[in-house]
């Protein structure tokens, strides 16, 4: 099976085609554009990134599974938005820890829409029992959490931490504790974006991976802080 080193024109196009028509007759009749254009190539993308992400972190995997992999699916949840378009005019990937499911543990995340590439990294909204975990290790190692979050290299790549914070400093610590602001973390991810023309050249599974690599610390603290091997 091949890989791919970045995504063809056709795909950006076909984003740009179905954010026009984002309708289910339109969808159908494109239906053989979207699997050749789209689906087909982001597969081979997702198979190039697992193998450079595996040798890097052993422990990071991917699928490039039409259903159940890396692949995010192509249809919205209308039911509970006031936006009632049937299809996303993205295209996301995910790359987890092999102890656990997406979202559940530490990992990577893509995402190819057809005006920006949004590339993410971390832990997004642990659930209470990992989120506890993370809190602790901050609190019992505060130069480690400052290395791993604040490192040159991964601020030279990603700018910091992003994400959701709580108003106040969470039970049972101080709200002068010296790493107040990061305890109030909901979220313990960083992103970046480029334009999507990025995503068709070349070099583009390399520069995402280097990126990802950039994110080494942080990666290596919040698999300690879960009980996972880094």
């Amino acid at each position: 099976m091949t890989t791919a080193t970045c995504v063809p024109k056709e795909f950006l196009a076909f984003l740009r085609d179905l954010a026009a028509h984002n309708d289910k007759a339109w969808f159908e009749k494109n239906k053989p554009r979207y699997e050749r254009d789209v689906v087909e190539p982001a597969r081979a993308l997702v198979r190039r990134l697992s193998a450079d992400l595996g040798a890097a972190f052993p422990h990071v995997v991917g699928s490039d599974a039409k259903s159940g992999g890396s692949l995010t699916r192509i249809f919205r949840d209308t039911r509970f938005g006031k936006d009632k378009s049937p299809y996303h005019v993205h295209v996301g990937m995910h790359f987890w820890h092999d102890r656990g499911r997406k979202m559940e543990t530490p990992g990577f995340f893509l995402r190819i829409d057809a005006d920006e590439v949004l590339v993410a990294t971390g832990q997004h909204q642990p659930e209470p029992p990992l989120l506890d975990k993370i809190r602790k290790s901050i609190d019992a190692d505060r130069k480690g959490w400052e290395k791993a979050s604040r490192d040159k290299a991964f601020l030279a790549s990603w700018g910091g931490l992003d994400g959701e914070s709580l108003k106040r400093v969470p039970a049972p610590y101080p709200a002068d504790h010296p790493s107040a602001d990061d305890l109030r973390r909901k979220d313990f991810t960083a992103f970046a974006r480029v334009a999507s023309v990025e995503a068709t050249k070349p070099g583009f599974a390399d520069a995402t991976v280097a990126r990802w690599k950039a994110s080494r610390p942080l990666m290596s603290f919040l698999c300690d802080a879960a009980g996972l091997p880094f």
